[in-house]
């Protein structure tokens, strides 16, 4: 699949000494494969990339004169579908840092209600209680995009009953953590148009298996994936500061399309 991720800021009078990170370059994992990358940006910016301890890949970038907008755009190839799931092959250990709650993901009695309900004692496997999970969510908490904020918990997420992809994460994230399965937060794109999506992946018997509980359904070939950490202070899109008093807006677009698809 041909992918495109472009990122527009703009501010309301002009800043400089601009430095911010993007975080939305594909891995190359044993589900995918990227190739042809291509990143580009205003003239004068400075980039560079580095890995951070979840091994996602972050661009670095530095725009030194007075600016009132700028723009970034990533474009590339995915080969997607090459396997169902990712190996741990970490040291055992290291899944304890996303078994661990986080303030994003830690339960309240909401949640912990939630739980009880599932009957997940009735399941034997991880991957089972995984599955259970993700087909239920949808049937209690549905999609609002105007309803939560950008670092809302999953326990107040869960008490409004409404949200966004990344709501729907966290709380399948609480939950799976209190079953004691290792889960992950992960950000990625889609087949279509419009943003960047959020999904979890679980450890079961080894290996991490993806899960979208928004759209109730297996990951499979249609997913690019970007970025994965404990929740999404882990994953974020972009992070900056700036000098000047211009108040910033930005935009994002992200297209994803078979490579034999023509856009007219």
């Amino acid at each position: 699949m041909k992918f495109r991720y472009k990122l527009t800021a703009t501010y309301s009078e002009a800043v400089n000494n601009h430095c911010f990170s993007v975080m939305f370059i594909p891995q190359d994992t044993e589900r995918q494969r990227i190739t042809g990358l291509n990143i580009s940006s205003v003239s004068g910016t400075s980039l560079q990339i580095t890995d951070d301890v979840f091994r996602n890949k972050k661009l670095y970038g530095k725009i030194k004169d007075p600016h009132d907008s700028f723009e970034i755009s990533i474009s590339g190839s995915a080969c997607t579908g090459i396997d169902i799931f990712e190996e741990f092959t970490d040291c055992p250990f290291s899944a304890a840092i996303f078994s661990a709650q986080t303030r994003l993901t830690e339960p309240g009695a909401h949640l912990k209600k939630y739980h009880h309900e599932l009957s997940l004692e009735d399941f034997d496997s991880p991957y089972d209680k995984t599955l259970r999970i993700m087909r239920d969510i949808p049937d209690v908490f549905r999609y609002n995009s105007g309803a939560t904020e950008i670092h809302e918990s999953a326990e107040n997420a869960m008490a409004l009953g409404k949200g966004v992809c990344q709501d729907y994460a966290h709380i399948m994230i609480s939950l799976l953590r209190m079953e004691r399965i290792p889960a992950r937060y992960v950000v990625g794109m889609m087949l279509g148009e419009g943003a960047s999506h959020a999904w979890v992946e679980a450890l079961c018997k080894g290996y991490w298996y993806g899960f979208d509980p928004t759209n109730n359904k297996l990951v499979n070939d249609e997913y690019i994936k970007v970025s994965c950490g404990r929740d999404s202070n882990d994953c974020p899109v972009i992070k900056g500061s700036f000098f000047g008093n211009g108040i910033q807006n930005q935009k994002e677009e992200v297209i994803v399309e078979c490579e034999n698809s023509k856009t007219e």
